[in-house]
């Protein structure tokens, strides 16, 4: 009965209120007033404090789609209400207030089943309405990423198009889904507007087994409508039946008689452009496109660099769409860019008088011209391939006519092949293993002058626990072997006593962790690399059944690489080590502290377990400090000598830490250093203390944890790991020893703080100098300085160029995109040194030209 009474209560309101609205509106003394002011509501994309709002983001499928509500009204809101369209299709959602609500933020997300075909550009409209009816709307664009998404386009008409009596009228729909396209095609409404001259006339077109994952459908309609517009939209179907659309497009129908008017002009081009980037131009006319091109002029050059146009008559038709290269390269030369041009549209159409515009505003006949000034920039871009995401690239010289490189594409678990000579992607390497990120040649020869490697590379397989050896020889392109990674137990051990009794109380760690991050060094360093002394150096990623101290930590470890086809799976072939050696000193205080112990174990058909650390050693370490950001670098130096390791991605401790190696330190391991010893006088402890004295011992880590700020983005180390780099607020340059050297530090516009948001980052192939010695290499010969640069990646788009001993800036290289992955200098085969980064919009090559360094080779030798 109360919640009747209370009913009827809120409907007497509402009846009073209606009365003395109808009362209001006919005399209005003042006494009561319309609600008329609408909501405010704003959508952002990721969760809070993310992207502003409208801005495009992109999203993987397998997080699912999220995003922010922020409504507010000034009495109260009554209805949230969510639709969503293009690449996924769903509401209205609503979500409905029941009390007062002035104002709320809501996380939205949106879960999808495993294969669902949602993905592309998804669009959100949120309408907030108060309780009154007044509303406002937001738009939200996300990008959904997704390999299984049925993508479908409508490439032409283009919107805004106008069409004719009698004209012909282009339709072109592009559909994408990674399982394939069974059928594509279009609706025409009303559908008597047109007429298909195509014979048999189609409008769609149906395949048959094995169905592509990409089909383009063009066709030509005539036009029969007199006035008024018609729509079309395109449609796909993939191989399981399902079935999307493309966005509509409405056409205009005009009259061409005594055609007078020029075409309607659009251009569409980057604010950056290389020289052979394309240009989208598109004219739109009723009475037909006859010319259609685009005019390039320089400033303060000479006019009309490029004035491009093509004979279209031919078609007859009304909305013309023409894409081309810029065809610059023999235009301007390298060594003039970046440069200013001037880009502008064009068309003629065809009526008698040949009406003919540049580029319009908005594309509105008679507008006011409009002309794109850009910049033409260094490099050349080839996009990845869908779903791709970098993990590491390494580059060898010896790999096709000029060189190769090799990029670890982790989500489709393959090794993409950059042919240098070519500019293009051959056939990726589709046996490198699940989810491959760290990438490093096979050394050969480790000799300082002219170090060597062979056909081979070394990925770290993140889906697995696992390394995998690949030939890449021409022709080959095959796996070779997977090296089985043991399992590292860290223990701490005790001893305890209790009622008299005195007990070993050992605390075990299983942490095995997968490979993420990797480099190869062979031993001894110095000369040939002897088969069964290559050894690969690793980061590990952490799984998520790692308890504390080590959830979200990593390690580093080394593992002796050994084919076991060679030697029938005998464990005692094989070496493996967890560099204990970076946090563990027994010199330090114990306070605090536990005693560290360490078995590595490798499971079947090994089936070998063996303490490699054991308590006699006594390494004391604070366990809470051992484990590693979960994405730690890995990098060798160019002669096999040195390896660099960077503490990366989620850090727990104070400071970010770095570490190195040199293959010139001790190894011991195995019987020589077998001990057993007495840990109390009741209890013992016995196996081997295997000790790398290459690695940085933990006082020199602690050491340059004091120099630096928190957040690595990336390292470096140059051809004799002499000269360590670690991009972090600044750029660090270290020395072997990790003794900060000095900083560069790439300013942003203004030039008042150093630029962030920014990681690649590399050296001259041929850099051997140590850092701190600015006129000779390592090895005491005279020293050429253009070698002693580093190249660091701007989030602007232009690569900084800076001396690694006088810290000054030298150059910039403009690119078009922003470089957002690995970042790689080398040699090629014929002596051409190149950049290569990851960016945007996929692998940028810049042939460097000559850099020259206007700081002196050395410094003054002039006494006080």
């Amino acid at each position: 009965m109360r919640a009747v009474r209370r009913v009827q209560v809120v409907w007497a309101i509402g009846a009073v209120a209606t009365a003395v609205w109808a009362c209001e509106t006919a005399r209005n003394p003042g006494g009561v007033q319309r609600d008329i002011t609408p909501p405010n509501i704003t959508l952002s994309s990721g969760g809070p404090g993310g992207a502003t709002p409208a801005t495009a983001d992109t999203q993987p499928i397998a997080g699912g789609l999220h995003f922010n509500v922020n409504a507010s009204d000034n009495l109260g809101l009554k209805t949230i209400r969510l639709t969503f369209s293009g690449g996924y299709i769903a509401g209205p959602l609503d979500s409905t207030f029941i009390t007062e609500v002035k104002t709320i933020t809501l996380a939205k997300s949106v879960t999808f089943p495993v294969g669902s075909g949602a993905g592309g550009l998804v669009q959100i409209v949120g309408r907030a309405i108060d309780g009154n009816g007044n509303f406002a709307e937001d738009t939200l664009w996300i990008v959904l990423s997704n390999v299984s998404a049925l993508r479908v386009m409508l490439l032409a008409p283009s919107p805004g198009a106008v069409a004719s009596t009698g004209r012909n009228l282009p339709v072109q729909v592009q559909a994408i889904q990674n399982e394939g396209i069974r059928k594509v095609g279009f609706i025409v409404s009303p559908a008597g507007a047109v007429t298909n001259p195509t014979t048999p006339p189609n409008d769609s077109i149906t395949y048959s087994i094995p169905y592509a994952d990409s089909v383009l459908y063009t066709d030509t309609l005539t036009v029969l409508a007199a006035s008024g517009t018609f729509n079309i939209v395109g449609f796909a179907e993939d191989s399981s039946g399902r079935r999307a659309t493309s966005g509509v497009v409405t056409v205009s129908v005009l009259s061409a008689a005594n055609d007078t008017a020029p075409p309607s002009v659009t251009h569409t081009i980057g604010t950056r452009v290389e020289l052979n980037d394309a240009i989208t131009v598109h004219a739109t006319d009723p009475s037909a496109i006859s010319w259609i091109g685009f005019r390039i002029d320089t400033i303060g050059g000479p006019l009309a660099v490029r004035f491009d146009t093509l004979d279209v008559r031919a078609g007859n038709l009304t909305d013309v769409t023409r894409i081309d290269t810029l065809g610059l390269t023999a235009i301007i030369p390298q060594n003039q860019l970046p440069k200013n041009i001037i880009v502008r549209g064009y068309a003629c159409d065809n009526a008698a008088a040949r009406n003919c515009a540049y580029s319009q505003v908005g594309g509105v006949p008679r507008a006011a011209a409009k002309a794109d000034t850009v910049l033409a920039v260094a490099g050349i871009t080839r996009p990845l391939p869908g779903g791709s995401h970098i993990g590491d690239a390494i580059f060898n010289k010896n790999g096709g006519t000029a060189g190769e490189l090799y990029l670890t594409n982790t989500p489709l678990s393959r090794v993409e092949i950059f042919d240098v000579a070519s500019k293009t992607f051959g056939p990726g390497i589709s046996t490198a293993g699940p989810f491959p990120v760290g990438i490093a040649l096979w050394p050969r020869s480790s000799d300082p002058v002219n170090p060597d490697y062979g056909d081979t590379i070394v990925v770290a397989n993140s889906g697995g626990t696992e390394l995998s050896v690949i030939d890449v020889r021409a022709g080959v392109r095959r796996l070779v072997w997977r090296q089985d990674l043991p399992d590292i137990l860290i223990e701490t051990y005790k001893v305890i006593q209790t009622g008299g009794i005195f007990l070993e109380d050992i605390e075990v760690f299983d942490v095995s962790d997968r490979p993420q991050y990797v480099a190869t060094v062979c031993r001894p360093a110095g000369g040939p690399c002897a088969k069964d002394s290559i050894f690969a150096l690793y980061s590990t990623t952490p799984t998520a059944s790692s308890t504390s101290p080590f959830s979200g930590r990593a390690t580093i470890r080394m593992e002796k690489l050994r084919n076991p086809a060679e030697f029938a799976y005998n464990p005692d072939s094989l070496f493996g080590h967890l560099f204990w050696e970076i946090a563990g000193d027994s010199t330090l205080t114990s306070r605090g502290n536990d005693t560290l112990r360490i078995e590595l174990r490798r499971g079947r058909p090994y089936n070998s377990q063996q303490v490699v650390l054991s308590a006699c050693r006594g390494v004391m370490i604070n366990m809470s400090r051992f484990g590693l950001g979960d994405s730690t670098f890995v990098r060798n130096s160019g002669d096999f000598t040195h390896a660099f390791f960077g503490e990366g991605g989620n850090v727990s401790t104070q400071f970010a830490r770095v570490m190195s190696y040199s293959a010139r330190g001790s190894l011991r391991h195995g019987a020589p250093t077998f001990l057993t010893c007495s840990t109390s006088g009741f209890t013992t402890d016995a196996g081997f203390n295997d000790e790398d004295n290459g690695m940085t011992p933990a006082i020199d880590v602690s050491d340059f944890i004091s120099n630096t700020g928190i957040r690595i983005l990336s390292i470096a180390t140059n051809k004799n790991g002499q000269t360590n780099l670690v991009r972090a607020d600044s750029v660090y340059i270290l020395d072997e020893g990790l003794r900060l050297k000095g900083t560069s530090c790439p300013l942003n516009p203004s030039g008042s703080a150093c630029v962030q948001g920014a990681a690649g980052m590399d050296m001259n192939s041929n850099h051997d100098f140590a850092a701190g010695n600015p006129g000779t290499t390592a090895f005491g010969f005279a020293g050429d300085s253009t070698n002693r640069v580093m190249f660091v990646a701007r989030p602007d788009g232009n690569i900084d160029v800076f001396d690694t001993f006088f810290y000054g800036k030298i150059a910039s290289i403009p690119i078009r995109d922003p470089i957002v992955g690995p970042l790689r200098v080398a040699k090629d085969a014929l002596g051409n040194q190149f950049l290569f980064g990851v960016t945007t919009t996929g692998l940028v090559t810049v042939q460097l030209p000559a850099i020259p360094n206007p700081f002196p080779i050395r410094a003054s030798t002039r006494g006080p």
